[in-house]
């Protein structure tokens, strides 16, 4: 967990220390220089039911500064672990299908975001959709962000993880409010 620096109030007469310096300027810009961030990737094929919304499983972090992705446990989600603003977005690829809708969502808690879903029509060949990008606070122990997709195709398709393919998922610290 990322500690978010708090800075002292400075007083008159005060003699500066290098504990001071270090606790007050390094630490704070050692946090600001590397916010939290999770870039993680879907590179084993997953099924997906026709008329089921589904939550993606990531198997491969490029990036996880804050331990809040687990390649064993949940692989679904990202759970932050430090209180604040936090930027999500994704991208999702289905087998080919002409038939129905594709929809990609992000969620908080189990929970679409408001205005964090895109539907698409059908396309002839391998689709691919990226989700919007959202933000949205989070407590920084129990919350957590997904990635999920829906397709109407009448069976399931699989998702495509073949390089640029490969659906993904990222989420960043943005602020503390």
């Amino acid at each position: 967990m990322a500690t978010i620096p708090t800075f002292r109030t400075w007083v008159a007469g005060e003699i500066v220390t290098a504990a001071f310096l270090n606790s007050n300027i390094r630490d704070a810009g050692n946090f600001f220089v590397s916010w939290p961030v999770f870039e993680g990737r879907q590179t084993v094929a997953q099924s997906i039911t026709s008329g089921v919304v589904t939550a993606l499983l990531f198997d491969a972090e490029d990036i996880d500064t804050d331990n809040g992705h687990s390649t064993s446990t949940n692989t679904d989600r990202y759970v932050a672990q430090t209180q604040g603003r936090f930027q999500v977005s994704g991208k999702v690829s289905l087998a080919q299908s002409a038939t129905g809708y594709r929809q990609a969502q992000i969620w908080k808690n189990g929970t679409a975001i408001n205005g964090a879903d895109t539907v698409l029509a059908p396309a002839p060949a391998v689709h691919r959709q990226s989700t919007p990008v959202m933000t949205a606070f989070v407590n920084g122990s129990t919350d957590y962000f997904q990635i999920a997709m829906a397709q109407l195709s009448g069976g399931a398709l699989n998702t495509v993880v073949t390089a640029a393919e490969q659906p993904t998922f990222s989420v960043r610290m943005v602020g503390t409010t």
